[in-house]
């Protein structure tokens, strides 16, 4: 099915813009983070119309540092993704397996790939697939994927450029601590709404998104098969695993969409490391319907993720609006289905994000957040 491409002020054709110093911010990500080599190739994904500032002063930087630039690729505008879709771009088979062996053979050359804000929706979302077998590294800066009220992209943007510069000594040391806390213990969540999930995470490999993305970190720790391990996210915060196994009780989410329609509290029950059933407080024969035509491993937690950095926070005015994909401090994400991206095995038409911002979670007893935040 295709997405519909959905009007976004990013989408006017205006730039859009917000006052910051970009220039750290792209010294920050070229030097800090990567920690660019001189001729190293680098391959930039970017909206011209996102913040074209911060795209500058990254190439500038990437000059400074040495570094070859291979290509900038523009986002598709929504007129040129209708023309893309009306000729089956992306729904042939033949054309989907010649646009991705050219884009393949261009990252081939390449040893960064940096991927600016950009509108996700028209994005032509190829690049998941090749960093699973690239042995590059990559620094993905989303900021908002679709920015619609001016209100909250100012105080979310204000909140991603504090959360850009925190210590990230400590970030990465109280993350250390919680992967020793989680790794091969039992997790058991509770939260308000109902939450009873408990589930293991045996010999886990973690992800530590800690904001480094240099060549030796990444050397050093990625999974092989892993595109999440390649890619270093900015704002920094998680860590995260597809290593879930044994789920046993009930996850329960209030005010959830499903399938693009609002259902309520939305529950999901386990039994023997799997979901057993799937529940809405409204429109539950539609959420029954669309679950009924899910296929392959629908019925698996693919990732579970935990949020460390305290910069995030959540916005009292927009209780709906979760920071940076819930990299916060003591936020809960549990991904359900398809886990290819992250290494996992399951494959599915099913992929889903919950997120728990009030949960208590304990780790063979050991109390690691409590009603959303860390403890210690």
């Amino acid at each position: 099915m295709n997405k519909p491409v959905i009007p976004s002020i990013l989408s006017s054709g205006t730039p859009l813009e917000y006052a910051c110093d970009w220039g750290k911010i792209a010294r920050l990500i070229v030097h800090d983070s990567l920690k660019t080599q001189p001729g190293e190739k680098v391959i930039i994904h970017a909206d011209p119309t996102y913040f074209p500032v911060l795209t500058e002063q990254v190439r500038i930087e990437l000059v400074r540092a040495g570094a070859v630039e291979l290509a900038v690729s523009m986002v598709n505008s929504g007129a040129l993704e209708a023309v893309r879709r009306s000729h089956l771009r992306r729904e042939d088979p033949d054309l989907v397996d010649m646009e991705d062996r050219a884009m393949a053979s261009l990252f081939d050359l390449a040893d960064i790939y940096i991927w600016l804000p950009t509108l996700w929706l028209i994005n032509p979302g190829q690049t998941e697939k090749i960093l699973k077998t690239w042995s590059g590294r990559s620094i993905h800066f989303h900021w908002l994927i679709d920015p619609n009220d001016p209100v909250e992209f100012r105080l979310l943007s204000q909140m991603y450029n504090e959360a850009l510069f925190v210590d990230y000594e400590a970030l990465d040391s109280r993350q250390q601590d919680l992967i020793a806390s989680l790794r091969d213990s039992t997790v058991h969540i509770t939260n308000p709404a109902g939450t009873d999930l408990t589930f293991t995470l045996r010999e886990a490999h973690f992800h530590r998104g800690n904001g480094q993305a240099s060549k030796d970190f990444i050397a050093s720790y990625a999974r092989t098969g892993s595109a999440r391990d390649r890619e270093v996210e900015l704002p920094a915060g998680a860590i995260r695993t597809v290593d879930v196994t044994n789920a046993e009780g009930r996850l329960v989410c209030s005010d959830e969409t499903f399938f693009g329609r609002p259902v309520g509290d939305l529950v999901y029950t386990f039994r023997e490391g799997r979901i057993a059933g799937v529940e809405s407080q409204h429109h539950n024969d539609y959420v029954q319907a669309m679950w009924g035509i899910q296929t392959g491993d629908k019925d698996r937690i693919g990732e579970f993720n935990l949020g460390v950095n305290p910069a995030l926070t959540l916005l009292a005015d927009y209780p709906k609006s979760i920071p940076y994909f819930g990299y916060g401090d003591g936020v809960l994400r549990l991904s359900l289905g398809d886990n290819q991206e992250s290494g996992g095995g399951n494959i599915s038409s099913y992929h889903q994000w919950m997120f728990l911002t009030d949960a208590t979670l304990e780790a063979d007893g050991k109390t690691l957040v409590e009603k959303g935040k860390l403890t210690g």
